[in-house]
């Protein structure tokens, strides 16, 4: 799968291109997003377990009140959840068709905040979110965690011109999902945008504060943070991986079972205590490196570009997933819109006519595409893992073995991706002390695209 390829089925080439970019992009999303459907439809509707999983505990919870739904998520989720729901009069059909509305319209609106971005031209960044919707799969329609990906991606477009808006992005998306809040230190470095940004998001964060304190009180209001603690090794965590190799080749003593306490499978067996314990020290380690990342953002103040916040902020939500005890297939829709994002705010991206001029800009725009491109791969992997092939790492067959080299595949295609955005975004934060503070740095990145 490369960038010509999707370029030519979605993008600049594909048959509708000549009807205007705003058609095409229509068209691609309307197409692209059917294919999506129908796979669903067809072939994966066993991914609509979780959301009849909300249906039902929004249903038992309706007569206490939202305070009571859904006590492994923010108090913010619960609300966002319930809206389909109020919407659905106790129809769990109705629910479902609601909720896939939502995403759809979530989706649909960051494409067009992506569109107009790049003055309206369907550019790689576009093409390259039209095609995430087959390639990752219908879980972007029956999961809520594209919303925070999404809404990290919008402060980081969002930033130079509504900085105000910026912050109030992260805080809303931390409110969804925790993480969110790691990439806040790095989008308040532009000293230009500073304090718009931290006003907007701690103003945004006390209002969902003091609501969720109203609504479910202070042990509903951490009651997230005690459900990840008490979480233990999940088979698709890159962490789990030489339980998975040990299980898939011997199985006992080391088991693979679905975990009531976290609704999700699990492996254990020797060595658990001590992968569990690695897990938390290479978690420390990585937030570490993102604190460094957005110290050195900080020093850059007005000269850092906007691209690099978001390379650091792709690269900060990667190393949290690489080194996490828990991972998800859902996991990569917060990443896709982050990349798509810091590939839209390249230089080349927003000025294709100097890439002509300029085969440095050229070159750096051409390794980001690809790197994207890699990602997008990584979420084919993963999406053909789950749902279609996760018997072959859940129970025991023949197969087993295969599934976690497919495991280790996408596992080590992730970490080179996030590896890639690291050195790109290390290189690009470097203080610049000759330019203006104007914020508007052109970068001229020579580094080797991603193969």
């Amino acid at each position: 799968m490369t960038y010509a390829l999707i370029d030519r089925v979605l993008g600049t080439r594909a048959p509708w291109a000549t009807r205007g970019d705003g058609d095409s992009v229509v068209i691609g999303w309307i197409i692209s997003r059917a294919v999506m459907i129908m796979l669903f439809w067809f072939f994966e509707y066993e991914v609509m377990n979780d959301v009849n999983y909300y249906f039902t505990n929004l249903h038992t919870a309706s007569t206490l009140g939202v305070g009571y739904a859904l006590p492994e998520y923010p108090l913010p989720v619960a609300a966002l959840l319930a809206l389909p729901y109020a919407l659905s009069f106790g129809n769990i059909v109705a629910y479902r068709i609601g909720f896939v509305v939502m995403m759809l319209l979530v989706d649909a609106l960051f494409t067009r905040q992506l569109y107009v971005h790049q003055g309206r031209r369907n550019t790689a960044p576009v093409t390259l979110w039209l095609a995430a919707a087959p390639l990752l799969g219908p879980l972007m329609i029956t999961r809520f965690d594209l919303i925070p990906g999404v809404l990290v991606a919008a402060s980081l477009l969002w930033l130079q011109s509504k900085p105000h808006r910026s912050g109030a992005a992260i805080a809303l998306g931390t409110g969804i999902k925790l993480w969110p809040i790691l990439v806040l230190p790095a989008i308040a470095a532009p000293l230009h945008s500073r304090l718009r940004v931290i006003i907007g998001s701690l103003v945004t964060a006390a209002v969902l504060i003091t609501a969720s304190l109203a609504i479910g009180g202070w042990d509903r209001f951490i009651s997230p943070l005690r459900y990840q603690t008490d979480r233990g090794l999940q088979i698709e965590a890159p962490i789990s991986w030489p339980l998975m190799a040990a299980w898939a080749i011997h199985k006992a003593p080391w088991i693979v079972f679905f975990s009531e306490k976290s609704h999700s499978v699990e492996v254990s067996g020797p060595g658990a205590s001590f992968l569990l314990a690695l897990s938390t020290l290479l978690t420390l380690l990585a937030l570490i490196t993102i604190a460094a990342f957005s110290l050195r953002a900080w020093r850059a103040q007005s000269s850092i570009p906007p691209s690099a916040i978001a390379l650091i902020a792709f690269t900060s939500i990667g190393m949290i997933i690489l080194t996490n005890k828990v991972f998800s297939p859902q996991y990569i829709q917060w990443l896709a819109p982050i990349a798509v994002a810091a590939l839209a705010l390249t230089p080349r991206d927003m000025s294709m006519r100097e890439a002509d001029d300029d085969p440095a800009i050229e070159h750096d725009d051409l390794a980001l595409r690809r790197a994207v491109t890699s990602l997008l791969i990584v979420g084919l992997l993963t999406h053909m893992i789950y749902p279609r092939l996760y018997d072959w790492v859940s129970q025991s067959q023949p197969t087993n073995p295969l599934g976690v080299v497919l495991l280790l595949i996408r596992d080590l295609g992730l970490a080179y991706v996030v590896y890639y955005f690291g050195r790109r975004a290390w290189q690009a934060s470097a203080r610049r002390p000759h330019e203006s503070d104007t914020g508007r740095v052109e970068q001229h990145d020579t580094s080797p695209a991603v193969d």
